[in-house]
């Protein structure tokens, strides 16, 4: 239970010291969004849009086609913002990502995502890593139990103790959406899209 609880506090600790805001001058400068996808993910034009806070709407920056599955958009935007990356499959979920200038390289895999030369995509991607840490957690405890039920060991007090493990790490996976999304910058803005219908009533009132 101390090791749960230290884990707990850790990665608590690395939400709140990586999560600072962007407050770089953006006069002069440009955007290049690399986006290289794996060779099992097919897809031969994409559409870069952002959403315009001002009036809630998707705002269309250009097209691209791919070159051995590579796309580039360039451009410059005032400050970070909401964008998505359109697919030429209408099937396929579109990528959220935080457009901001500089050179942002993004990897596509099937299960997975990686991002540098961004400081808020960075963030972005730090969140989604703990946050399935804690669902690591989380379905390792939902195992121990399916094990212990299933050879008969399965205790009172192993039920308890597995309940609370589990009531802790939802606990704390709930506080760092939370506290992520009351930031109120692009990344909040994605995680709540994304993640902020899954938060339960009492922390749903804990945004601001």
């Amino acid at each position: 239970m101390k090791g749960l609880l230290y884990t707990i506090a850790i990665l608590l600790c690395m939400v709140l010291a990586g999560c600072s805001n962007d407050t770089r001058d953006y006069d002069g400068m440009d955007y290049t969004v690399t986006i290289t996808l794996d060779n099992t993910l097919r897809h031969d034009s994409a559409t870069l849009l952002v959403l315009e806070e001002e009036y809630n709407q998707l705002r269309e920056c250009g097209k691209a086609g791919q070159k051995d599955g590579v796309f580039t958009f360039t451009g410059q935007t005032d400050k970070p913002k909401v964008a998505l990356i359109r697919w030429d499959n209408d099937s396929t979920q579109p990528f959220h990502f935080v457009l901001e200038n500089g050179d942002i390289h993004i990897t596509l895999k099937p299960t997975a995502w990686s991002v540098t030369g961004s400081k808020s995509n960075a963030e972005y991607l730090r969140y989604v890593n703990d946050r399935n840490a804690i669902m690591d957690c989380r379905v390792a405890t939902w195992q121990e139990y399916l094990k212990m039920a299933g050879d008969s060991s399965l205790t009172r007090d192993d039920e308890m103790r597995m309940a609370r493990q589990d009531s802790l790490l939802n606990d704390s996976l709930q506080r760092i959406t939370v506290e992520r999304i009351n930031r109120k910058d692009a990344v909040g803005r994605i995680i709540r899209e994304r993640y902020g219908k899954q938060l339960d009533q009492e922390h749903m009132r804990m945004l601001d």
